[in-house]
């Protein structure tokens, strides 16, 4: 009896195989902005999974019905798209639900059920990717929204295509923060800029909630981030995944086959 949760973002397809009881057995993660080949790696992904149940959290529209249609036909199993209109763990200030990234969505289900609510203290979800999230989630169980900001890629394209002279570098972190050539002084200002925005944009979220939060990162950057931001509490690599379960769990009459 197995449970799939998707999270296709900008960069990558993620998906994470559940037991009903929730705990996390297999994870997969396909790359490329050429989907043409998702279906033979989906395939291969899932082979010998007989899934029960599945959904997904997608912020690429185009590639939605893809992802959908291949895992139903590998598995009798469409996934079920989650968003706010479904049985969430709790209630939302958002004033526009319905533009909320279904990845924010999860994120906040799930550093809430796991690490918020049974300690009874706020949360913030930091997703360190293409874009930095971070959601507020109030010790009383309110989401109250986020910050959503530019990651290191972003910031980098900008900054190439934004100017005549700059050119796109490795996003490598530079050993110190003077930039002795044009190429470390774009990468100290993308990395070290990166991680002075994540460290200002905490602080400042914090500073509106009347405890002191739990601090949950995840993401492709956030081993960069964990190793120099002292106030992340936790470091979840599949919290998305994670977000997904438990929107399952509270909502039984969805992915089905």
């Amino acid at each position: 009896m197995t449970w799939l949760a998707l999270d296709l973002g900008n960069s990558a397809l993620k998906g994470g195989l559940f037991e009903e009881a929730g705990r996390l057995v297999h994870t997969f993660r396909l790359t490329g902005h050429d989907a043409t080949h998702w279906p033979e790696q989906l395939t291969r992904a899932l082979h010998g999974q007989e899934l029960t149940r599945a959904a997904m959290a997608s912020v690429v529209p185009a590639r939605t019905a893809l992802v959908q249609a291949v895992v139903h036909q590998r598995t009798g199993v469409r996934p079920a798209l989650i968003g706010p209109d479904w049985q969430l763990p709790f209630t939302l200030a958002y004033e526009t639900p319905h533009t909320l990234g279904t990845d924010r969505l999860a994120a906040a289900v799930a550093a809430w059920q796991i690490y918020g609510r049974p300690q009874r203290r706020p949360v913030l979800a930091l997703l360190a990717g293409t874009a930095l999230t971070i959601e507020v989630v109030e010790a009383n169980g309110c989401y109250q929204g986020g910050v959503i900001a530019p990651g290191p890629m972003l910031m980098r394209r900008a900054l190439a295509h934004g100017t005549a002279q700059l050119p796109e570098v490795p996003l490598e972190w530079p050993t110190t923060p003077i930039g002795r050539s044009t190429q470390t002084a774009i990468q100290a200002g993308l990395l070290y800029g990166f991680v002075e925005s994540a460290r200002g944009l905490l602080r400042r979220l914090a500073e509106t909630l009347e405890a002191s939060p739990v601090v949950i990162l995840s993401g492709g950057w956030g081993p960069l981030l964990q190793a120099h931001l002292p106030d992340i509490d936790v470091y979840d690599p599949h919290l998305v995944l994670r977000g997904i379960y438990h929107l399952l769990a509270l909502n039984p009459e969805r992915g089905l086959p």
